[in-house]
This record gives C-alpha cells, sequence and structure tokens, in this order.
C-alpha cells in the first residue's frame, strides 16, 4: 500500500504544518498533521489536529478538514526530534476554545511548529485596518 501524498505527490507525514483555503471565508485554515493510520479496505488515513470556531481544538479526519479543497503542505519539520515537539505542543493544545484575536488556527498551528502562537493572517489585516483608519483620518482632516 502506498501512503498518502499531497496533490504534488510528496507523501504526507505527522508533524507536517497543513493549510487550505476556506470556499466560505476566503481565508487559509491551519492545522497539524498528527498520524497517518492504515484503513482496512481503503489504504490509509490521516488525522489533522485544528482549531475550529465552535469546537476549539479538536482532531479532525483529513476530509473533514479539507472542506472539499486542495490541502496544501506549508511547513515540514527538520528532523523526526522536531517532529516529536511539534506533536507535543499540538496535543497539549487539545481541548483549547478558538479566539479570533489569539488562539485562531494559525496561532495555534504556529505554536505547535515554532513554540511561538503567531498569525501572520491577523497580523497583516490590522495593519491594513489601521492604514484605512489613518487615511480615513487624514482624508476628514484635509476637507476642513
Amino acid at each position: 500500500m502506498l501512503l498518502p501524498t499531497y496533490s504534488t505527490g510528496v507523501p504526507i507525514m505527522a508533524g507536517d504544518w497543513v493549510r487550505v483555503m476556506s470556499r466560505r471565508t476566503g481565508v487559509w485554515h491551519s492545522g497539524i498533521v498528527r498520524r497517518i493510520f492504515p484503513v482496512w479496505g481503503v489504504g490509509f488515513g490521516v488525522e489533522v489536529l485544528n482549531n475550529v470556531k465552535l469546537g476549539g481544538i479538536i482532531a479532525s479526519d483529513w476530509h473533514e478538514f479539507a472542506d472539499g479543497e486542495t490541502v496544501l503542505l506549508h511547513r515540514r519539520a527538520s528532523s523526526p526530534a522536531l517532529v516529536r515537539e511539534i506533536l507535543a505542543r499540538a496535543e497539549s493544545g487539545m481541548g483549547k476554545s478558538y479566539n479570533l484575536l489569539s488562539q485562531n488556527c494559525e496561532h495555534f498551528a504556529s505554536f505547535a511548529f515554532t513554540g511561538k502562537a503567531e498569525s501572520k493572517s491577523l497580523q497583516t489585516a490590522s495593519f491594513v485596518a489601521a492604514c484605512l483608519v489613518c487615511i480615513g483620518f487624514l482624508g476628514s482632516t484635509l476637507k476642513t
């Protein structure tokens, strides 16, 4: 039996930081591959830890995580020791709740992968919002 692969043909591995573009929201959804396991008569299943709005940090089936979209490899661990660290951090978050500003799916995956909870998407959105506020303020002061 062949191990499961991404659409690029690269094998899926535990500890991978994966992303999928949500058709509904237009933003990336991130997760960490927890395990690949044999499924009798089918091949393999893949479990992804991810943070969802109404469920917090949960384990999802690959197809549930994908939600009909293509799952992409975002980052891969450089060593088996790092994979163990990533999985330990990811599993330590199980059951924690979702918070858009401090514990969204990207914060979760970043923390699991690097030890630092960051959301580049949220940082970018905050920067754009701040720029729009400044532009609006400057535009209103120039009219007076």
